[in-house]
This record gives C-alpha cells, structure tokens and sequence, in this order.
C-alpha cells in the first residue's frame, strides 16, 4: 500500500493532506471527487495509513511500525472501509458505523473510515450519516469518495474538506504503469493517452481487460453512421446490460470522438490520443463535421453523468442514440 510521498499526481492534495498532518489540523471529514481511477482511493488508503501511524515521518506513514505492518495486511482494527451493498449504501451500514464511533478505538487514537461511492447512499442513509457528521467527534476521521459528488446532499458536502481529483498526465499514466504493471517505458508511452487521464483504465488496458470493451466501443462508432432508429433501439438494449460497461463504453467513446473532433481542426496526428487506430480515425474524419462531433460529445458526456448517477441505463442510451441519429450521424 503506497505512502502519501509514493502517490502519483495530485500534488496539490497531497501536499495540503502532509501539512494538516504534520500541523495536527486534520479535518473529521474529507470528500474525495473526481474521476473513477485517477487515484482517490489510492490516497484514502495512504491517508489512513498516516493517520494510524504510530511514529509517523513529515505527515507520512512510517511504513515499519505495528500499526503501518496490519494496515500493509488489511488488518488494521481501526480502519473500517465502508462500501455498496449491491447498488447502494443502505441505512443498515450507517446504523452499524454509528455504534461503532460510541466506542474508543481499539489501538490507536482514532477510527478511520473509508467510505467508498457515497453517491450511491440511499435518501435514509444520507440523512441518518449527516446528523454523525454534524456532531464530529475528536477519535474519528471520515474519508468519502465519489465520482458524482452533485448525487449528494448539500448539507453532506458542506461538512466536508472537499478535495478535487484531476486526470492524471500522460506522463503519470506512465509513471503508474511502469510501477504497477511492470511494462517498459515505450509500452507505457503507447498506452498511456488511451487511458484518458485515468490510471485505473491503463492498467485494464495493460492487463488486457479492456480491450475488448474499447473494440466494442469501437464498432459502435462505426456503427452510428448508417443505424436507423430501430437498429439504434437494439444497439442500446445491447449496451445497457452492465451499467459499468456501458458507462465505460461512452467514456472510450468521447475519447474517440475528441481525436476526431481534433483532426478536423489541425490535423495534426500526433495530438491524437488512439494512435493504434490511425487509419480508422482518418477515415471516420471525413464523415463527420465538426459541428456534429461537438453535438455528439456533449450527448454523450451527459449521457455517461446520467448512468453514473443511476438513471435508467436503457432508457438514456436509447435516448442519446436517437437523439445521434436524428443529427443525421
């Protein structure tokens, strides 16, 4: 588990998490947004690795102590993550943390919580979890994430040190691969601008899990062109039997129609991200006015919000794929 010195990217946040460290001003509750894999949980496991430290170093973990050694094994008696049941976080979850935080913790100073895609909370969940955050208590450390922080309540994230996660640069993207995925600095380099900021998808990539998936997306930018509103309406009936891939399929999807949209103005292609599939991209150039390519990635950027935000997966891409073909694309 990496340290705060080892994260990569987020400078920034790093450097204000090691100062409230090193100050002894740690807020009772941080909210990690930002894009799924740029990092936000890398940094919330490295945080409460610091927090629970025992000897810690400059704001940091020392990495060798008893607590540092069962955080290392996932074994930490403080640490708590704290996830979706299912699709949601559910009432039952937030009932039980809150009789935990009665008690002191069991080995260090503080419990620390980790509370993974706090955008799924039910209406019940979110409104029982603010009267914990609204009373903080000294022993006690939230850690939120989410990549649709617009899900949550107001009243949630006021009473949060809002943190924002950026994409990461190509060069981090390499970096990362190169750390986590053993590859060699030119593999690296060819993978890193498909990874669209986001080191999560590098590594599928490097792996090779999403492979498939982008040749999917792939098809269906090929597909657009000549679908009619009934082939449209079973394209998104065969795109919204996983809402994750689905999402993921637009997310690939605006990367391709951003390499395209970046052609038509320079046609420079070096600036093209999907360097594998020149010859592809050239072709699919000459079909698409720029006009178009704006109008389609702002459906399809929306389009992709909605589904994160738990929308009807069906019925969004049935709309945004109608809504394409009556573009005329």
């Amino acid at each position: 588990m990496p340290r705060i010195n080892e994260v990569i990217g987020h400078r920034e946040i790093v450097q204000t998490l090691k100062n409230a460290l090193q100050r002894n001003k740690v807020a009772h509750a941080y909210l990690f947004m930002g894009p799924s894999g740029v990092g936000k949980q890398v940094v919330a496991r490295a945080l409460a690795g610091a927090l629970l430290c025992e000897s810690p170093i400059e704001g940091d973990a020392c990495g060798h102590c008893r607590s540092c050694r069962q955080n290392e094994g996932g074994n930490h008696p403080d640490l708590h993550i704290v996830g979706p049941v299912g699709t949601s976080l559910k009432i039952e979850q937030i009932r039980e943390l809150q009789k935990q935080v009665q008690y002191k913790p069991y080995q260090g100073q503080r419990h620390v919580y980790i509370m993974e895609k706090v955008d799924t909370m039910t209406q019940e969940a979110a409104n029982s979890f603010l009267k914990t955050l609204e009373e903080p208590s000294g022993q006690t450390v939230f850690i939120l994430s989410t990549d649709q922080p617009y899900a949550l309540l107001p009243t949630i994230l006021s009473r949060c040190q809002q943190c924002q996660f950026r994409p990461l640069r190509n060069q981090e993207v390499v970096e990362g691969l190169m750390r986590y995925c053993q590859l060699d600095k030119d593999t690296a380099k060819k993978l890193a601008p498909l990874s669209g900021g986001s080191l999560g998808r590098g590594m599928l990539l490097a792996e090779g899990g999403a492979w498939p998936l982008r040749e999917q997306a792939l098809k269906v930018s090929q597909r657009l062109m000549q679908m009619d509103e009934l082939e449209a309406l079973r394209l998104a009936e065969e795109l919204s039997e996983d809402r994750g891939q689905a999402a993921e399929c637009l997310a690939i999807l605006l990367l391709w129609f951003r390499d395209l949209l970046i052609y038509h103005y320079t046609e420079d292609r070096h600036l093209l991200m999907n360097q594998d599939k020149l010859e592809m991209l050239l072709d699919q150039a000459q079909r698409y006015r720029p006009g178009l390519l704006l109008a389609i990635i702002e459906e399809t950027k929306q389009a992709r919000e909605r589904i994160l935000a738990n929308a009807n997966t069906r019925m969004t891409l049935e709309a945004l794929l109608l809504k394409i073909h009556s573009y005329g694309g």
